[in-house]
């Protein structure tokens, strides 16, 4: 069992900041960021160090105690939940670097992966790298940042993997006093997350900051098998924030009954009709069904890993699969109940607003988007193949694929 600093289990931790988050959720929309008093909150009950090395002080968390917590604060609030998943205290620098690191200031990271954006040139004892990276959520308050860039030569042109015939990455780890925020998250949902840009001008970075893999430290744990496990927080986060609409619905039925609007025949009608009583129970029963298939792929995956073993090429499979159906399923059920409120639910600062706004924003992230299913389909379609499936999903849904060159998507 995993338990914060205190000894209180992960799921009781979130349900504790419970008060704190609500009595700050004006402050998250119109700062877009979480206030100091929340960051230390979530920083002092361990979660910004979740799936940081116990060895070094994190708290290496179970991964299932760990769903239920992003689950619990998702449903609570979109952006904290949203937070606490991605600012959840990865690191791929060696120990003896974190543990110099953590003895003098907090470890809150917080990464941009989806674009090598930036230019990395090697210098005796590290590099020098120039870039701006995006979409970096919890930057403002994080200590450490990360990002890619592409390594480049004296003579001006990019280094290929003879390999790969890719060009060469480069990750590494920035302290936050060195680089420059730039003010630019004022999204449509999630909008307490600060997923801003930040940017580094010729900025020396020595070898002890710099990564071959940024999601992949060099530490022995199950929980670090490969960024599968961390991935799984969509899951959580989106199912979360689905829970948070359906609750929503129904004490807007509650109130409504109580005490309708004056003249509004629709109102009064407010979960009386087939119609809405429908909703609900497929909203209820697409939830569900979508958090069982999740946690079971996720138990699944844990169980091998705790044993020693790595995870089976089929269950990082279904990972991947649960983190499309999580969030699209999720998107669907917060759909159907928002439609059922009608205009009643249209006003900013309500729960089910929120939600819509969130959900629709988490399911616009390049991972999760119903094109993924693509190759995890002809996985299916070819594992019955002599050789196995013909494609290698480990670099595409599995894992985080490689960062695109600067100019392509700027999805979330």
């Amino acid at each position: 069992m995993t338990t914060d600093r205190t000894g209180t289990r992960l799921v009781d931790v979130a349900r504790s900041l419970e008060p704190l988050i609500r009595r700050h959720e004006d402050d998250l929309e119109r700062a877009r960021r979480l206030p100091e008093a929340l960051v230390d909150a979530l920083y002092d009950a361990g979660v910004f160090l979740a799936f940081t090395p116990r060895e070094v002080g994190g708290l290496e968390v179970d991964l299932l105690e760990w769903l239920d917590m992003i689950w619990e604060l998702s449903r609570i609030n979109g952006s904290v939940g949203w937070t606490a998943f991605i600012n959840s205290g990865i690191t791929p620098l060696p120990a003896a670097t974190m543990r110099r690191i953590m003895a003098g200031e907090r470890w809150i990271s917080a990464g941009s992966l989806g674009r090598a954006a930036g230019r990395a040139r090697r210098v005796d004892g590290g590099y020098r790298v120039s870039g701006r990276w995006p979409f970096t959520s919890g930057a403002p308050y994080a200590t450490y940042l990360f990002a890619t860039s592409i390594l480049y030569g004296d003579d001006g042109e990019p280094v290929v993997d003879a390999a790969t015939r890719l060009p060469t990455f480069v990750g590494a780890v920035f302290p936050a006093r060195q680089v420059t925020i730039h003010d630019t998250w004022d999204g449509l949902g999630l909008r307490g997350t600060a997923s801003v840009d930040f940017e580094v001008d010729d900025l020396f970075v020595p070898d002890e900051l710099v990564a071959a893999d940024l999601l992949a430290g060099p530490y022995p744990g199950p929980l670090f098998q490969g960024p599968f496990f961390v991935l799984m927080g969509h899951c959580a986060h989106a199912l979360g924030v689905a829970r948070c609409a359906i609750d929503a619905f129904v004490e807007l039925v509650v109130r409504t009954r109580a005490r309708p609007a004056y003249g509004s025949s629709r109102q009064s009608r407010l979960g009386q009709q087939q119609a809405h009583q429908v909703a609900v129970a497929r909203a209820e029963s697409l939830v569900q069904s979508a958090r069982l298939f999740a946690w079971d792929a996720a138990a699944r995956g844990w169980e091998q890993a705790l044993a020693g073993e790595p995870v089976a090429y089929h269950l990082r499979v279904l990972m991947a699969q649960a983190l499309v159906h999580s969030v699209q399923t999720a998107r669907e059920a917060v759909g159907l109940v928002f439609e059922c409120a009608g205009s009643s639910g249209v006003h900013r600062g309500q729960a089910l607003e929120r939600c819509y706004r969130d959900i629709a924003t988490a399911a616009q992230h390049t991972l999760v988007l119903q094109t993924s299913y693509e190759t995890i389909g002809q996985y299916y379609l070819t594992r019955g193949e002599p050789g196995g499936p013909r494609i290698d999903l480990t670099k595409t849904t599995i894992m985080p694929p490689h960062p695109q060159v600067d100019g392509a998507s700027e999805r979330p």
